[in-house]
């Protein structure tokens, strides 16, 4: 692990979920889950010494933002949303609200039930462009490797930021020579392309070796450095088909050390003023954190 953290590190990716009797899980959902309540993540937080959170809207709760607003709340100044919001559906008075708590972001996760959005996604940025371009808020895009190169013209050509989520999830089995990867390095490297190093389990699910990653997240923070921030996916929910379920098993979250997931970051950028920028300038740019 990287020890200590610098002052100011943040965790740009976690979601809370829940108390179920306030904001339960919406009716179109992929997973069934426990909650995950704030008050843990930030006792994990305490555990690495990481002071600040970028609470992600949890496709469990669709777009009631509720739980996560509330969180913010909570968290004050060291805290900071991205939400998931139906395009033109977020009235001037909500987009203040939102603001005002700490929402900086949409995302748009075309991974979890992506028929909610249509077959068009290269059509979708330029209408999360004109929702958000007023509002200087970035777009999250959740989608795999190949998914994100259909859309790769409507990326290139859009005036805001744009976030790639779980480092475009690539198949590590595959190498960091894959065509996908490549094309999703040629986007990292555009002056508004901001990169999401998360989910090293996921792109390694395929080989079972976390470290496995190391090599695709140093070829992106070669390619952006100045736009590549890091989160840990907690509480990292279980693997699922991205299929409406009703009646089925709770999943369980799977069992991450965020130690090693911190250890692998070190692992990838051994520059402390690199690890520094990751973790502490960077968010604060995108985010709008005050700067340490």
């Amino acid at each position: 692990m990287i020890l200590p953290l610098p002052a100011g590190a943040t965790d740009c990716h976690m979601h809370v979920l829940g108390p179920f009797d306030r904001y339960p899980l919406a009716a179109e959902r992929a997973y069934n889950v426990a909650e995950a309540a704030l008050d843990a993540h930030e006792s994990m937080k305490r555990r690495m010494g990481l002071e600040r959170t970028v609470l992600v809207q949890a496709s469990g709760h669709g777009d009631d933002n509720g739980a996560m607003l509330a969180a913010l709340r909570q968290l004050g100044g060291r805290g900071r949303g991205v939400a998931v919001v139906s395009i033109n559906n977020l009235s001037r008075e909500e987009q203040k609200t939102m603001h005002a708590a700490g929402v900086r972001g949409l995302r748009l996760n075309l991974r979890t039930l992506p028929s909610r959005y249509g077959s068009d996604h290269a059509r979708l940025i330029g209408d999360y462009e004109r929702m958000l371009a007023p509002l200087g808020w970035h777009l999250q895009v959740f989608a795999d490797s190949p998914t994100l190169l259909s859309m790769r013209e409507s990326i290139l050509k859009t005036k805001i930021p744009v976030v790639i989520d779980h480092l475009g999830l690539p198949d590590a089995a595959k190498g960091v020579e894959q065509p996908e990867f490549q094309g999703v390095l040629e986007l990292a490297a555009r002056e508004h392309i901001w990169i999401k190093v998360a989910g090293a389990d996921r792109i390694t699910r395929s080989t079972g070796r976390l470290r496995d990653a190391i090599p695709f997240i140093k070829a992106l923070a070669a390619a952006a450095p100045r736009r590549v921030v890091w989160g840990s996916d907690w509480p990292h929910i279980g693997f699922h088909a991205g299929r409406q379920v009703h009646g089925d098993p709770i999943l369980p979250f799977r069992d991450i050390d965020v130690g090693e997931l911190l250890e692998i970051l070190a692992e990838a950028v051994p520059d402390a003023a690199a690890q520094r920028a990751i973790l502490v300038g960077n968010p604060a740019k995108l985010y709008g954190f005050e700067l340490r």
